[in-house]
């Protein structure tokens, strides 16, 4: 695709966005879409941030990031917002179109999450625990699976949107199942910040089936990904039957997109179980007596 080409894709999703997605907080005038080369997208984003975002910070890890792995990224302002795209000419239309509708959801979803434009983790978390040292140890791990369980909602509502409304085809549970075994490997310890990612992204294709009323009960069915014969087998397919039972009664409201401090508490939690069982699993190891 060419850069003109690209622009023409943001722009078309754009009005699908606000023509499916209800009571959207934004025009099309409030969004500015950017294509980027590679090397250019910390330094872009961060000139962005400036103009539409000036009280977000971007922090080494973001920046490198930036730099080295984010195809897209949405910079979320009071009043507009702006979306950072790598430019890439091998990008294919659908794909394109699916990413941007990702990253308009972020938009739309944050906005929305709380009362008054207001973002969940400006009042309940810190965001990044490590800048405020003062925080006992209680509130560091309440933080922690505040900010563990935001990252992992945020990132699974915008890919469920996407899937919803920009998807052709129809597939099932096991269609699923097959394309998502990648995606669970990465859901362990050592991989503390793509496991919440890679997690949020398997939900929603889960969530997103046509089958997705039956998915609970397949989980229990031991003829699934977690054997029962395996170590840990049955424990890992329990807590990430968990997760997924919260994300679907949550999507089943009437605004979803509507969180509270209870619930990405209580998801946090049961994520960050699963990515101790999962890593876990795929070690092979037993659980320790002091888990169980």
């Amino acid at each position: 695709m060419t850069v003109n080409e690209m622009r023409g894709c943001a722009a078309e999703t754009l009005d699908h966005f606000l023509e499916v997605m209800p009571g959207a907080p934004f025009t099309a005038e409030d969004i500015i879409v950017e294509f980027v080369p590679k090397s250019k997208m910390a330094e872009r984003a961060k000139a962005l941030c400036a103009l539409y975002v000036p009280e977000k910070v971007l922090n080494e890890f973001q920046t490198a990031q930036l730099v080295n792995s984010i195809a897209g990224n949405a910079l979320i302002g009071r009043e507009k917002s702006a979306v950072i795209v790598r430019i890439n000419y091998k990008s294919d239309y659908q794909g394109l179109r699916q990413m941007m509708f990702h990253e308009y959801a972020h938009i739309y979803c944050a906005k929305l999450e709380m009362p008054e434009d207001k973002h969940f983790i400006e009042i309940y978390g810190s965001g990044t625990t490590p800048e405020n040292p003062d925080m006992t140890p209680d509130e560091k791990q309440y933080d922690g699976l505040l900010v563990s369980g935001h990252h992992v909602w945020s990132e699974f509502i915008a890919q469920y949107f996407a899937l919803i409304h920009t998807e052709d085809w129809v597939y099932s549970f096991d269609n699923a199942v097959a394309s998502t075994i990648r995606y669970l490997s990465e859901v362990t310890q050592d991989n503390r910040d793509l496991s919440r990612d890679s997690f949020a992204q398997v939900c929603a294709h889960f969530l997103t089936c046509c089958d997705a009323d039956e998915i609970l009960i397949n989980l229990k069915n031991p003829k699934f990904l977690y054997m029962d014969s395996e170590p840990n087998g049955e424990r890992t397919r329990t807590a990430f039957r968990n997760c997924l039972s919260l994300l679907q009664s949550r999507i089943r409201r009437e605004k979803p997109w509507e969180i509270s401090e209870e619930f990405i508490c209580e998801l946090g939690k049961n994520f960050l179980w699963f990515r101790t069982m999962n890593t876990l699993f795929f070690s092979g190891m037993e659980i320790p007596a002091a888990m169980i």
